[in-house]
């Protein structure tokens, strides 16, 4: 007869045999789901990578030699940057220290910084700031920083949450994002044309500019927000969220709650200004 101590341990075993089987089911399907459209992703910086990817293209990026992703989060775009141009120095910022830092391939390199600090005179390329103005308090002093950094010609990317934000749905489902945001967003918000002009005091060359998060990229940033905490929901409508991501990078837009903008070191003018 099994005594009552054995009993409790072949009923923790099973348990625990469950509880493995399920996570190796979840892994699975996990892995399974990445190479299709259903694979969830956080559908915003979902968008945000698409327009990054399709303006990467437009430049001589074969001739960079060192670029600088300011204010680099986890360190992701560094990353994918890295891999797909291996003959590239990319030098990778952010205020917070991040553990993912450690998995990086040779030719980045991640350092703690903040941008309002940054000295670095005349040696990239190539600058990328993605979603990161919004949180810093004189913010022009960082685009200041960042165009004393950049070569004569260099490159510069920006995007960032436009000053006018509007909802699809109903404002109530984005309670716990207006909290975060509001606490989050502490930095100076321009409209496109506002931004425009704060650079070009500066010394930068618009090359191009444009609004992000139109009318589809905001229907599906706002679905994804409401269903974010269903994950079987959210895998399901996966599909159409990038669906819509793509229609909102192709299709024109006259209003977005997003702004890019694709800047240049004046050659002419740097030159000047350094002679004189």
């Amino acid at each position: 007869m099994i005594s009552n101590k054995a009993s409790k341990r072949q009923h923790g075993m099973k348990i625990l045999w469950k509880k493995l089987t399920r996570m190796q089911i979840k892994s699975l399907i996990k892995k399974l789901l990445k190479h299709t459209p259903f694979y969830p992703v956080h559908i915003g910086a979902y968008i945000r990578n698409l327009y990054f990817w399709r303006f990467i293209k437009k430049l001589p990026i074969e001739k960079f030699v060192k670029i600088l992703d300011a204010g680099c989060g986890g360190g992701e775009c560094a990353r994918k940057l890295a891999i797909k141009y291996p003959h590239l120095k990319i030098n990778a910022y952010d205020i917070e220290k991040y553990a993912s830092w450690n998995d990086r391939p040779n030719n980045v390199y991640f350092k703690q910084k903040n941008l309002l600090r940054l000295e670095e005179e005349e040696c990239y390329d190539f600058v990328l700031c993605v979603d990161v103005l919004e949180h810093i308090p004189e913010n022009h002093k960082v685009l200041g920083n960042i165009y004393r950094a950049l070569k004569l010609g260099g490159y510069f990317y920006l995007h960032m949450p436009s000053k006018v934000q509007k909802r699809i749905f109903p404002e109530r489902f984005f309670r716990e994002f207006n909290n975060w945001a509001r606490k989050e967003h502490i930095g100076e918000m321009y409209t496109l044309e506002e931004l425009k002009e704060v650079m070009s005091t500066i010394g930068f060359e618009i090359v191009e500019a444009c609004k992000t998060f139109g009318f589809f990229g905001k229907i599906a940033w706002e679905i994804d927000r409401i269903v974010d905490k269903n994950t079987t929901l959210k895998t399901f409508i996966m599909p159409l969220l990038k669906l819509f991501a793509c229609f909102d990078l192709y299709l024109p837009k006259l209003e977005g709650n997003g702004i890019l903008i694709l800047a240049r070191k004046r050659i002419q003018i740097s030159a000047m200004a350094k002679n004189g």
